[in-house]
């Protein structure tokens, strides 16, 4: 059976409107039937359906258990902002691995300089749609464009893969930063990264770590990168 996430909950009473005419038209439900939605905190719950058509499904919540499906380290993705379609794959698949956030970032080598509301919003139904896909239970945040001098003033562990980093894997630097619970993914722009760029995220404990001897997409590099910190802290077990 299907789930969907709630646009809102109160005690034990919830509204689905976004998919509201999937579950009338399409999956033909209504009064009586039950469904299975996600409260985006995590949790699973079952749910029977009071009201419904297709602008509105109303629902009593008849139990709640967590959903098991979010990773136990935190991961956010700062992207340099790139082009609508490669930003889009990068939300798109990142959500499906496991990402809690995704932040576009404004580096000096960026094409692309700002996200204006529409296109931010289509951004974060994509994430909704994948969310929703793949079984999660949390809408990964897509935040706002933020410039590269913001990025520095995270507070997550940074892992930061560099075309030009030498000497020192991202194997070992996960390894390195074992435990630290809460990750940054840093990710430049199509043109890549300036050494200054590089320079100010090591200054600010990031670390600067190599791919390998092939150069990756920006688009590639964060599913790459994700995916190794996922399996090497025991999230694909």
């Amino acid at each position: 059976m299907p789930g969907f996430f709630l646009d809102h909950l109160e005690g034990e009473r919830a509204l689905i409107r976004e998919d509201a005419g999937h579950i009338v038209k399409t999956l033909r439900r209504g009064e009586g039937d039950r469904v299975f939605a996600f409260d985006g905190l995590g949790n699973r719950l079952e749910c029977e359906i009071v009201r419904a058509d297709r602008r509105e499904v109303d629902l009593r919540v008849l139990s709640a258990v967590p959903a098991g499906t979010e990773p136990r380290v935190s991961v956010t993705l700062y992207q340099g902002l790139t082009k609508a379609p490669r930003m889009e794959l990068v939300i798109q698949k990142c959500v499906e691995l496991g990402i809690g956030a995704i932040v576009p970032v404004v580096f000096s080598r960026c094409e692309v300089r700002d996200l204006g509301a529409e296109r931010l919003g289509r951004y974060r139904k994509i994430a909704r749609e994948a969310a929703k896909q793949c079984g999660r239970a949390v809408i990964p945040r897509i935040g706002e464009a933020i410039p590269f001098s913001e990025l520095l003033q995270a507070r997550e562990c940074l892992i930061c893969p560099y075309e030009e980093a030498e000497g020192y894997g991202l194997y070992r630097g996960l390894l390195d930063r074992a435990g630290r619970g809460r990750y940054g993914i840093v990710v430049g722009p199509e043109g890549g990264m300036t050494r200054e760029e590089a320079h100010s995220l090591r200054e600010a404990g990031g670390g600067i770590v190599t791919l390998g001897p092939r150069i990756l997409r920006t688009e590639t590099a964060g599913m790459a990168v994700l995916s190794a910190m996922l399996c090497v802290y025991g999230e694909m077990e």
